[in-house]
């Protein structure tokens, strides 16, 4: 139950975080700014927490460059298409990528309610992106979307090993954040170029309630893979989708039309399905 919270509560924070990068201007300048406040924030853990070794090292690395290339085909994918195009699809299909990896390179096993609740929240999940295809931008953006969904995966099954590999979760995470935080600091003025330091001090204002956001919703959910079924916990995170539609009812005035409730409804049951397997 406690893995279920956390994960809960890291897919609304992932929602808010995920709206003010598709309402931010430059949407770089944002993913930098939510990098370099969150390693801001663990700097003083440091003192107190040993320097991850071996695996656990290893993987780190790993993450950073991942999450490297997540946050380049995110930003392009938000650019491209409307946030309840890019947003659903990137997250939908993430799991799917993540419970192939958890069986066939963590080798642990998937149960038929497991099975069952990842299709329906996955299928809803891309479901309310496909019912916008024809939006301006829809294709190129899904199809930056589908290539973040393979990144999310990715680094879903590094840090879910990485945060096992350590006697204290909380070595994993404060480094995690270091090195998110540089990965991103290397790749956001990479593709922007210097302007996109400029944009980022312009909305520096953000930076403290921005690196909190991402700290609370990523610790949250590398907690809960340290306690739960990799699999199941990936699948239940994209509910978050389900909090970025409402925000974007609400804030970004999107519609929701008679496709789009039954993608949330699907959502929702495959929600119940994992929360009792």
């Amino acid at each position: 139950m406690s893995a279920l919270f956390l994960i809960l509560i890291s897919a609304f924070l992932h929602a808010v975080i995920n709206l003010m990068t598709k309402q931010a201007e430059d949407k770089f300048a944002i993913r930098l700014l939510i990098g370099a406040s969150s390693a801001v924030v663990m700097i003083p853990a440091l003192v107190l927490l040993p320097e991850p070794q071996g695996l656990a090292a290893r993987l780190l690395l790993a993450t950073a460059v991942v999450h490297a290339v997540y946050e380049y085909l995110l930003v392009r994918a938000y650019e491209s298409a409307a946030f309840s195009v890019a947003y659903p699809v990137a997250r939908g299909s993430g799991p799917l990528f993540a419970a192939l990896g958890v069986v066939l390179v963590l080798h642990q096993p998937v149960g038929g309610l497991e099975i069952l609740g990842i299709v329906f929240v996955c299928g809803g999940v891309v479901g309310l992106g496909w019912s916008h295809r024809k939006t301006a931008g829809a294709g190129t953006g899904m199809a930056y979307a589908l290539a973040t969904g393979c990144t999310i995966g990715t680094y879903t099954l590094i840090d879910a090993t990485g945060i096992r590999a350590v006697a204290d979760p909380y070595v994993y995470i404060a480094w995690f954040f270091i090195a998110y935080g540089a990965a991103v600091a290397v790749v956001a003025p990479a593709v922007r170029g210097w302007r996109v330091l400029v944009a980022a001090r312009h909305q520096v204002v953000k930076a403290p309630l921005l690196g909190t956001l991402a700290i609370a919703s990523y610790g949250a959910a590398l907690l809960a893979y340290r306690w739960g079924a990799t699999a199941r916990l990936a699948a239940l995170r994209e509910t978050s989708v389900l909090f970025g539609t409402a925000l974007a009812v609400i804030f970004l005035r999107e519609r929701m039309g008679p496709r789009r409730w039954l993608a949330a409804a699907a959502i929702a049951v495959g929600a119940m399905v994992l929360a009792g397997a």
